[in-house]
Parts: structure tokens; C-alpha cells; sequence
């Protein structure tokens, strides 16, 4: 991304982020629940830093928000799923529709593309909450966006 895309991109990140804090209550709030300090939030508040990919999961998880919409301003805000009915695991059951491959292998390749352009290193339990991420986002979709997986692997760094 250009610098001046990357700082809207991340405005639009601080903005978002501000929303859900103010709705769960305060930074420091959100930092104990997430067991963050209250000056790392603060930071990605003023857009200084962002949270890494772990720290994205919780938060969204803590505050119910979809994290699509956190990362890229679509979609709705609220997460389909919430802590009380979490998202459906993703073994085989009846009732739920079998993964979609293709989708994984698209959101896999993406991922590669994006870790080879910048030569980075990404051990394998980044990469993985990074795909699982990545497929929960893409799932309703069936599409990658590709500008989302550059957000979220520079993320997992």
C-alpha cells in the first residue's frame, strides 16, 4: 500500500476501534479484558501500532464484533457469533455444511504471496490462526480480499 492509503486505511482502523471501545466502555477496560496494557490500546487508538492477529481475535471476541469489519470498515459490526454461542467448530456434523477447499487454498496461497513478498518469517501457529481468521472473514463471501489478508498477515509480524 502507498503511505497515504496505509494511514487512511489505519485512520479508518482507529476510528473503528474507537466505536468499539467507547461502546464496551474504556481503553482500560478493554486492555484488562484482553490482558493488554492500557497504553499498547491506546497506541493503536492514535494509529502508532495495530494489534497483532492474536490480539485482534480476543479483542473481537471480547466486544462481539466482526472483525472484517474492524480490519476493512465492511460488513456488519456486530460478529454473527458471540461468546455464548460461539462460531461453529469446523469438524464434520450433519447440520454443517463441509469446508469449502477451494476457499482455503485461495486464502492459503494469498497468505504465501504476502509472506514472500516481504521475505517474512510466519511460524506456523501464526499462520494458523491467520488462516482461520482469514476463513471466518471469507466464509459468507466465498471471496478473498486480497488488501484484508495484506492487512492481517503485516498484523501477525
Amino acid at each position: 500500500m502507498t503511505d497515504r492509503r496505509e494511514r487512511q486505511a489505519t485512520g479508518g482502523f482507529a476510528v473503528r476501534l474507537r466505536q468499539v471501545i467507547d461502546a464496551y466502555g474504556s481503553a482500560n477496560s478493554i486492555a484488562k479484558a484482553i490482558e493488554r496494557s492500557e497504553g499498547a490500546v491506546r497506541k493503536w487508538l492514535r494509529g502508532e501500532s495495530e494489534p497483532n492477529v492474536t490480539d485482534l481475535r480476543t479483542l473481537c471476541e471480547q466486544t462481539h464484533t466482526s472483525i472484517e469489519w474492524l480490519v476493512t470498515g465492511r460488513g456488519r459490526r456486530e460478529a454473527v457469533h458471540t461468546l455464548e454461542t460461539p462460531p461453529p467448530s469446523y469438524e464434520n456434523q450433519p447440520n454443517r455444511p463441509p469446508l469449502n477447499y477451494t476457499l482455503l487454498e485461495a486464502i492459503m496461497d494469498a497468505i504465501d504471496v504476502e509472506v514472500s513478498k516481504d521475505a517474512l518469517d510466519l511460524p506456523s501457529p501464526k499462520r494458523s490462526m491467520l488462516v482461520v481468521t482469514l476463513y471466518d472473514m471469507f466464509q459468507e463471501s466465498q471471496k478473498v480480499d486480497s488488501e484484508a489478508v495484506s492487512r492481517l498477515v503485516k498484523l501477525a509480524r
